[in-house]
């Protein structure tokens, strides 16, 4: 467990799709860990968060555990406590009615939160600054020892990519979200950031929070980036992140707060890594009906 270098590919693998190295994918846990999720009973009203690796997955967290208990408050138990591959014992999930997270890709979600209806929010991000910030992540546990450019494009773009990698992952909320409108809702991180009052609005109506609007203003300052930041260092009263880092021998925990910024690839990306890049995604996003105006 000590060496956890992502591009040597030693990491778990599940029907043909790669996992990130933690306790409860290694070995024979793999299979039992996501049966497990799949079988999970959430309660009627719990949402899942569904969001590909460093697409803003904690931002969400935290707007939407205020839309649903109405209060501009930050969550005491970290996003960590209820990310359901991350966890050993889903036995606190059970039946449960708040938020929870996850990366895993769609065909993998709990089928009876599937099957009822339940609410799913997905939250897709531009690429570019994905691959950014997920290398700087992994280079913040010392999971990367290698250039970006090779970590780009020795395994962000390669099809065993964790989760399936970006684009497949992406395509299949895609789909489903056009197919389950009343089900899932497609937040755009961009979009997020530059029209976040109306994307409240928005999100709160798909969750059903009545007279949510009195909230917005002040979710919005709650939730901007460093004022998460600081809520990520004095708010929590759960050590999760910690215990799952334990658990593959890391000392340190990763950087979970870093930019935040819209367009910081271009501080990563030479002109040729961009343009093989822009082809790589439009050969993979071909017929996809997806409107995100990316910078």
């Amino acid at each position: 467990m000590a060496d956890l270098d992502i591009l040597k590919r030693d990491y778990p693998v599940y029907e043909g799709i790669g996992l990130p190295k933690m306790a409860t994918f290694f070995e024979e846990n793999v299979e039992k860990t996501i049966q497990n999720i799949q079988g999970l009973k959430l309660g009627p009203d719990a949402v899942i968060l569904a969001t590909f690796p460093r697409s803003g997955t904690h931002w969400v967290y935290e707007i939407v555990h205020m839309l649903l208990n109405k209060k501009a408050e930050y969550a005491t138990k970290s996003r960590e406590a209820v990310y359901l591959e991350g966890l050993s014992d889903l036995g606190p999930m059970q039946s449960y009615n708040q938020v929870v997270s996850t990366h895993l890709p769609f065909q993998w979600l709990p089928k009876q939160h599937l099957e009822t209806g339940g609410k799913i929010i997905h939250v897709i991000r531009n690429p570019k600054d994905v691959a950014v910030s997920l290398y700087k992540f992994l280079d913040s546990c010392n999971a990367i020892q290698k250039p970006f450019e090779e970590f780009l494009f020795g395994y962000f773009l390669k099809e065993k990519a964790m989760y399936g990698g970006w684009f497949d992952y992406n395509k299949a909320f895609i789909r489903e979200s056009e197919a389950r409108k009343d089900q899932i809702i497609m937040l755009q991180y961009e979009k997020l950031q530059r029209n976040t009052k109306e994307e409240l609005r928005r999100l709160a109506e798909f969750l059903n929070i009545k007279d949510a609007d009195p909230l917005l203003q002040d979710i919005a300052e709650k939730c901007s980036f460093n004022s998460l930041k600081t809520a990520e260092e004095t708010s929590r009263n759960d050590d999760t992140m910690s215990d799952i880092m334990k658990s593959i021998n890391r000392k340190n925990n990763p950087t979970v707060y870093r930019k935040g910024k819209i367009g910081d690839w271009k501080n990563h990306f030479t002109v040729a890594m961009s343009e093989t890049f822009d082809k790589t995604y439009a050969d993979n996003m071909r017929n996809v009906a997806l409107d995100i105006d990316f910078v």
